[in-house]
C-alpha cells in the first residue's frame, strides 16, 4: 500500500511539472498563461537555471524580446545622445547624388522667404529621401543637412571672377506641394577651376503625423554676362582637370527622432 501510495505521488509530482496551468483560462497554451492583468511587486529575472538565477537587468535597461537570430530574451542597454532630451533615433539615411546641376545663364538675385514654392529652382535629383513621422504630440525633430561641391569655370579669360548661387531643402508633407524649409546663398571665386564645399543644416520640430517627402535643391543667382558669363557647377565638376564627379558629388542625410 505504501509503495502504491510513494508511485502515485511520484506520478502526480511529474504530471504536474509538465503540465500546463492557467489562470482565468480553462484552456492554457503555455507552462503559465494567465488571462488578465499582472502585478509584479519585485523584479523580473530571465534566462536562469535550475540552478543560476535569472538576469534581473540594471536600471535603464529594456527588455528586447528576442529576434530570429537570437537564441532568447535580452536586456538591452540603449545611449541616448546628450541634447536630445527624451528623443530617441528613428530614422537614418543619407542619399547621394552624383549628376548634379549646370547652370551657364546669369539668374535673379531676390531674396527668398520659408515656405516658398520650389518655381525656378533645379532639384538635385537623387538629393531625395522619405520619412513617416508616426508620433501624434508633435514632439518629433528631424535633421537634415546637405553637403555639396560648386566649381566655377569660364569659356575664356584668365583673370579671377565670381558666381553667386544658392542652395535649399524642400519639404512636403503627403500631397502637399514643396516648401522651403532652409536656404544659404554664397560665393564662389577664384581663377578658372576654382570651388568650395558649400553645407546647409536645418532642425524642423514639431511635425505632425504623416508622410513626407524631402528633395534638396539650387538655384543661379549672378553669374555675370557677355564675356564675364561664368559657367556654375553644383554637384559636378566644370573643369575636370581640378575636379572630378566623385569629389563633386552631393550628399543629404536626414535623422528623425521620435519620443520614446
Amino acid at each position: 500500500m505504501k509503495l502504491f501510495l510513494y508511485t502515485l505521488a511520484i506520478i502526480s509530482t511529474t504530471t504536474f511539472v509538465h503540465s500546463q496551468v492557467g489562470i482565468n483560462t480553462e484552456n492554457p497554451t503555455r507552462i503559465l498563461d494567465i488571462n488578465g492583468d499582472l502585478n509584479l511587486r519585485k523584479e523580473l529575472r530571465i534566462g536562469g537555471t535550475d540552478i543560476v538565477a535569472g538576469e534581473a537587468g540594471t536600471k535603464d535597461q529594456l527588455l528586447q524580446i528576442k529576434a530570429d537570430t537570437d537564441t532568447k530574451n535580452n536586456w538591452k542597454t540603449y545611449q541616448i545622445a546628450n541634447g536630445t532630451g527624451s528623443l530617441s533615433l528613428y530614422y537614418l539615411n543619407t542619399t547621394k547624388d552624383d549628376t548634379g546641376i549646370l547652370f551657364n545663364t546669369t539668374g535673379s538675385t531676390a531674396p527668398y522667404n520659408m515656405d516658398d514654392n520650389a518655381t525656378d529652382w533645379t532639384f538635385l535629383t537623387k538629393n531625395k529621401d522619405n520619412f513617416v513621422v508616426t508620433d501624434g504630440t508633435g514632439s518629433s525633430k528631424v535633421t537634415l543637412s546637405l553637403q555639396t561641391t560648386v566649381q566655377i569655370n569660364r569659356a575664356s579669360g584668365s583673370a579671377s571672377y565670381s558666381a553667386s548661387f544658392a542652395c535649399g531643402i524642400f519639404l512636403k508633407k503627403g500631397t502637399e506641394a514643396y516648401k522651403l524649409k532652409a536656404v544659404r546663398s554664397d560665393v564662389v571665386r577664384g581663377l578658372r577651376g576654382s570651388y568650395k564645399i558649400f553645407n546647409l543644416n536645418v532642425t524642423l520640430d514639431k511635425l505632425a503625423q504623416g508622410s513626407y517627402e524631402v528633395q534638396a535643391a539650387c538655384r543661379n543667382r549672378n553669374l555675370g554676362s557677355g564675356n564675364n558669363l561664368v559657367n556654375l557647377g553644383i554637384g559636378q565638376p566644370t573643369d575636370i582637370t581640378k575636379l572630378n564627379q566623385a569629389m563633386a558629388s552631393s550628399t543629404m542625410t536626414t535623422t528623425l527622432l521620435h519620443p520614446y
